[in-house]
Parts: C-alpha cells; sequence; structure tokens
C-alpha cells in the first residue's frame, strides 16, 4: 500500500507506532484481522475501538480540531455518510466536502482519506493527510502497516497530475479525500475548555433495568 519506507519493525498491540501533528498518538492494533471490542475515550467523548482506523481519525479531529463525526458502520461509510463534523463546545456544524481521487483540486492538509473495500481493507480505510509536500501527501493513520514511524506520520504517497486531475498514488482504491470547509477557523482543542464540551457528546453508560429499578425506589423514599 505505502510508497514510503517504514521501519520494519513490528509494533506489539497497544504500544504507540508514531505521533502525528505534534500530539495525536497512533496505537498498533498489531493484527487487521482481529476486532478488539475495547471502546476508547477521550475527555468522555467516544472515540471508536481500539485500535481502528476510524477510533484514530475521530480522536485525531477531536484533538488537532475540537470536532467529532457521527457512528458509522465502517471506514468507507465515511465517504457517503458523513457530511459533517461538529464541534464539541458548541456543536456548530462543519461541512466535509468529497473530492474524487482524479480531481481537479489537488489534495489539501488535513482533510480525511478514505479508501474502498477491498479483500484486503474488507472495511475500508480512514487515514488524515497531515501535509502536502511538493509532489507527495504525509499520511497518518492507525490500523494499517503497524510499523514504527520515522517521522512524524506513517508514511507519504506521491500525487500524480494527469491531464489536468489530481491523483494520490495508492495500490489500495481510494475514493478521495474529504476537506474540511472553514478549516482555518478550527483550532487544537483546549484542555481548560473540557468543563464546555456539550453533554450531547458525553458518554454516559446506560443503567441496566435493575439500576433503573433500584434507583426509582431510592428516589421514592427520599422525596
Amino acid at each position: 500500500m505505502a510508497h514510503s519506507t517504514p521501519s520494519k519493525t513490528s509494533v506489539p498491540f497497544n504500544e504507540v507506532e508514531g505521533i502525528a501533528s505534534t500530539n495525536v498518538p497512533a496505537y498498533s492494533n498489531h493484527n487487521s484481522s482481529i476486532f478488539r471490542i475495547g471502546r476508547q475515550y477521550l475527555h468522555g467523548i467516544y472515540t471508536g475501538y481500539q485500535w481502528q482506523c476510524v477510533e484514530f481519525a475521530r480522536r485525531w479531529l477531536l484533538i488537532r480540531k475540537g470536532c467529532v463525526f457521527r457512528d458509522i458502520p465502517s471506514a468507507c461509510n465515511i465517504w457517503t455518510d458523513v457530511q459533517h463534523i461538529e464541534r464539541v463546545t458548541d456543536g456548530q456544524q462543519f461541512a466535509l466536502r468529497p473530492i474524487a481521487n482524479g480531481s481537479r483540486q489537488p489534495p489539501k492538509k488535513d482533510s480525511l482519506l478514505i479508501y474502498k473495500r477491498s479483500r484486503r481493507m474488507p472495511f475500508g480505510h480512514v487515514a488524515i493527510i497531515t501535509d502536502v509536500i511538493d509532489d507527495h501527501v504525509h499520511i497518518a493513520e492507525q490500523n494499517n502497516l503497524y510499523n514504527y514511524w520515522q517521522g512524524d506520520y506513517a508514511r507519504r504517497a506521491p500525487i500524480k497530475l494527469e491531464n489536468g486531475l489530481y491523483y494520490i498514488d495508492e495500490s489500495d482504491k481510494i475514493f478521495g479525500w474529504m476537506e474540511i470547509d472553514d478549516n482555518d477557523q478550527l483550532e487544537p482543542f483546549d484542555e481548560s475548555n473540557k468543563d464546555r464540551i456539550l453533554e450531547q457528546y458525553i458518554y454516559r453508560k446506560p443503567q441496566g433495568f435493575f439500576q433503573r429499578l433500584f434507583r426509582s425506589k431510592t428516589s421514592q423514599t427520599t422525596q
């Protein structure tokens, strides 16, 4: 898949492969055929299953942009089913604009890179374009190569210009990239604003029947 030369050292599960965009760690899932059900949270916000590609994309957006996107069945569904991200402190929506691979618009930094389903990627894949340097994009991701990064991104892929159309040249098929409208309005999440996160984004553990019954009786006796 990659056109760069990442480290060949396989990273054990749950260890950090590298750190993107100065402060977003990517963790090793070690084996894409194994799906673990551990849920991951940051500031009480659900980011996804450990350590899937969607979890990394959502956590990257939260840390770098203060935003998240809704739950989806699989990574490839982002291309068709996710039209915007939402800022967790005020709920403001920022549109995601899909740009097909083979477009007249070149890739942009801070875009989501969306891959199609394939035998190797049965759920598709999502990564982050952390930078665009000359004729390459820098890509940060989870649950792909399981190698230690040699820089602040997992790998890089060439940009090809053919007949006025821009392509990110990958061996795995790509839908394209999704640009964040008004990206310049978004800033990294300030942890001093944790108390400003809206309730709708905070995970609340559902109560079972007996817990609800017990609480109901307790509240009746104390009124």
